[in-house]
Order: structure tokens, then C-alpha cells, then sequence
């Protein structure tokens, strides 16, 4: 178990994630200073910056974050901290979504890879104990939005290497496929995890099973997104997760999960037993188009149908609760995983398909027969409109946060 000295505030987290954004066009000498006037457990005197290759097409080169050393007590622990998407190559690398084998052999988001090889082994001199003189007791490692899943793979790269790290994650998308969230679900534990999400935030949710987050069988941490509706602008570190300032992480963990458990109590009161969640869906009415909490009750229709149905070994069905796995995730591992659902739920189906229809603001479809065809149309159409929106709150994050 990590000594809970060693772990970050989330408010010391959201200023060093923010300070990695001035990499891109600031100068050395320019953000020493800014530490020494803001940034009081930073050693300024012991701040590098790394450079890193970002790009689909015309790759590009520019500040993609720092090392630095802290101070004091902790004088022996290091940040590692990465930006996020702010030029139009970094957005190359986020949309380059096919798969390549990552730092621990297992398959990765390629853009995120890319990136992460390019600046990787100026990382490993920086933390090189020669150099130092002393190994690290612990490497924060840390981002927001793709700096986040670039923090996944420096935690992991440098875990392999054998350091001890530590993993933090403001308004990241998935970075890997099911092996690899269960390899570093082994290599981590809850101490050492710490992945926040807004609910209204679209990015997390993207890209679906079998990419999902690693781990996924703890550390999410989620935040109330305040308004009705997904919202592409609370991606942004200033808007949708300044939140977490002057908060402690048991106090995040708290409301995360009294949040949860609304997706299992509040949205479908007694309807676990009487099996009605779908009839609700059917017919919900008022504001539901994009809707935070109407998307939520799908998620909640599906779950429940899956554990009537008997399918508890989906990864989506049997880790339902730690808030790692949507919509998308749960209808996506159906369609590779358990087809068989269509000969004993249509019902079901059939109700969360209305609902789906209703989420997206498309008129309901007349359904003779339930099948495998139709929930792979409902499904496209739904993950198109999610990819649409965290496309667009990862363009919005290139402008000032």
C-alpha cells in the first residue's frame, strides 16, 4: 500500500497538470519563474522540458511537457506531468485511433504510442539515477485530456522500468484494449490510481470497448457535470474540472460514488425487480436529446437486462459500479460477446432502442423483429454522435482553456 504521504492533492494535481500547457510556447527561463511565484513544492532550479512529435500527417514537434523535481520533505519524488491537444498535430494524434503494441507489449491507441515514443527516452535520461543521484521514491505522473493518456503510458512505461508510480488523469480517453487494462490493473492498486472524469465531459467516454480504461477496476473518480446536457466545453481543464480544487480524494471518492449508485437507484425506482426499466424508456419524455442523465438510464437499462439475462462475465456487467463503463461499452461487448441476448430480450432490447432513438433526438423506429442488425445501426449512430462530440471539445481545448 502507498504511503498516502506520497500521493498528490487534487489540487496540486490540476496546477502542475495546468503548469505542463506552457510548455508549448513559453521558454524554460519563463516557467522557472512562474514556479517560483506559484508553485511553492516545485524545485524551479530542477525543471526540464520535454519535446514531443504530434501529428497524423504533418507531424510536428513542440513543448509536450516537463520533469521536475520537488521540494523539501519530498525532495527525493518527481513530476512528470504532459499537456493536453492545443495545436491542430495534436489533434492529428488523437483522431489516429487504430491499435500498435504499447510500452507493456499490450495493443494501444496508435496516435497516443506515437507521441509517447517520441519524448520518451528524453524522460528516461532525465530520471536516470547517474544523473540524479538518487532514485525516485516516486514519479507523479500526470495529464489532462491526451497529457492524460500520455500520463497513462509514462506510468506504465516507467512502472515496467521499475519505478515506483504514481497515475493521475483529469478528462482522459481510453488508451488501451481489455489487456491492457488488466495487465495494469495488476501492476497497480487503488493507491496509486487516480483517473477523474467529467460526467458530461464526452472524451472519457470515447474511444468504446474493447478499448476502456486502465485500470478499470478502480480509480475513477467522478465529477457532477452540472449541466443537463454532454457538454464538450467542460473538457476543458479550467471549466470542467477546476472542481477539484480545495478537495481532498476521499472527499471525490465519496461523491463519485454516491453518484454511481444513482445509476442503480435513482433513475429506475423498484424496476429491478418488476422489469419494467424498459417500458420507462419507451416512454420518457421531456428534454431528453443529449442528455447526461437520460444516457445514464440507458446505461442502467442495459445493465440490468444483462444481469437478468444471466451475462454477469461481461467485463461492462461484472464491473458496472466503478463508473468506467457507458452505454457504448456495454452494447459494443453484446455485439462481440453475447449475441445470444436477442433470442431472450427482445423486450428489453427493444425499450433501450426507443431510448437510444430519444437520446439522440432521431424519431422512433417501428421494431417487428429485434436482431443483431438493428442494434449495430442504434449503436453507430450513437457512438458517431459521441465521437462527434468529444471531436469537438477536443477542438474547443485548443483555444484558451
Amino acid at each position: 500500500m502507498q504511503n498516502q504521504n506520497q500521493v498528490l492533492t487534487p489540487t496540486e494535481v490540476f496546477e502542475f497538470a495546468n503548469l505542463a500547457y506552457l510548455t508549448l510556447d513559453k521558454s524554460t527561463a519563463e516557467i522557472q519563474g512562474r514556479i517560483v511565484r506559484e508553485y511553492p513544492l516545485i524545485d524551479a532550479g530542477s525543471f526540464q522540458m520535454l519535446h514531443g512529435i504530434s501529428g497524423l500527417f504533418n507531424p510536428a514537434l513542440s513543448g509536450f511537457g516537463y520533469v521536475a523535481r520537488l521540494k523539501g520533505i519530498r525532495s527525493n519524488e518527481l513530476v512528470l506531468s504532459t499537456r493536453g491537444t492545443l495545436t491542430a498535430s495534436d489533434w492529428g494524434t488523437d483522431l489516429h485511433a487504430s491499435s500498435t503494441q504499447g510500452p507493456t507489449g499490450h495493443s494501444v491507441h496508435k496516435g497516443f504510442q506515437g507521441t509517447f515514443q517520441s519524448y520518451i527516452r528524453q524522460v528516461e535520461s532525465l530520471i536516470d539515477i547517474r544523473k540524479l543521484g538518487f532514485k525516485p521514491t516516486v514519479i507523479h505522473c500526470m495529464g489532462h485530456s491526451l497529457g492524460g493518456a500520455l500520463a497513462n503510458l509514462n506510468a506504465a512505461a516507467l512502472r515496467e522500468l521499475g519505478y515506483n508510480t504514481v497515475m493521475y488523469t483529469l478528462a482522459a480517453p481510453r488508451v488501451g484494449q481489455v489487456p491492457y487494462a488488466e495487465f495494469l490493473s495488476n501492476r497497480f492498486s487503488e493507491s496509486n490510481v487516480f483517473r477523474v472524469s467529467n460526467e458530461s465531459d464526452p472524451v472519457p467516454m470515447v474511444s468504446c470497448f474493447p478499448y476502456v480504461h486502465a485500470p478499470y477496476l478502480f480509480g475513477t473518480y467522478l465529477l457532477e457535470g452540472g449541466a443537463l446536457k454532454i457538454n464538450p466545453m467542460n473538457h476543458k481543464i479550467g471549466k470542467g474540472y477546476v472542481g477539484i480544487q480545495g478537495k481532498t480524494w476521499a472527499q471525490l471518492k465519496s461523491a463519485s460514488q454516491a453518484r454511481q449508485k444513482l445509476l442503480e437507484e435513482r433513475y429506475f425506482p423498484n424496476s429491478k425487480a418488476s422489469g419494467h426499466y424498459a417500458e420507462q424508456l419507451a416512454a420518457a419524455s421531456g428534454n431528453t436529446v443529449h442528455s447526461k442523465q437520460f444516457l445514464n438510464s440507458i446505461n442502467a437499462a442495459i445493465n440490468m437486462m444483462l444481469v437478468k439475462a444471466g451475462a454477469v462475465t461481461l467485463i461492462s456487467v461484472n464491473h458496472f459500479g466503478t463508473g468506467a463503463f457507458t452505454t457504448l461499452d456495454q452494447i459494443a461487448e453484446i455485439l462481440i460477446r453475447h449475441v445470444s441476448i436477442f433470442k431472450s430480450s427482445v423486450h428489453e432490447l427493444t425499450g433501450i432502442l426507443s431510448g437510444i432513438m430519444k437520446f439522440l433526438g432521431r424519431p422512433a423506429v417501428s421494431v417487428q423483429q429485434m436482431g443483431i442488425a438493428l442494434l449495430k445501426w442504434a449503436f453507430h449512430l450513437l457512438a458517431h454522435a459521441l465521437q462527434a462530440m468529444a471531436q469537438k471539445a477536443i477542438g474547443l481545448s485548443m483555444f484558451k482553456m
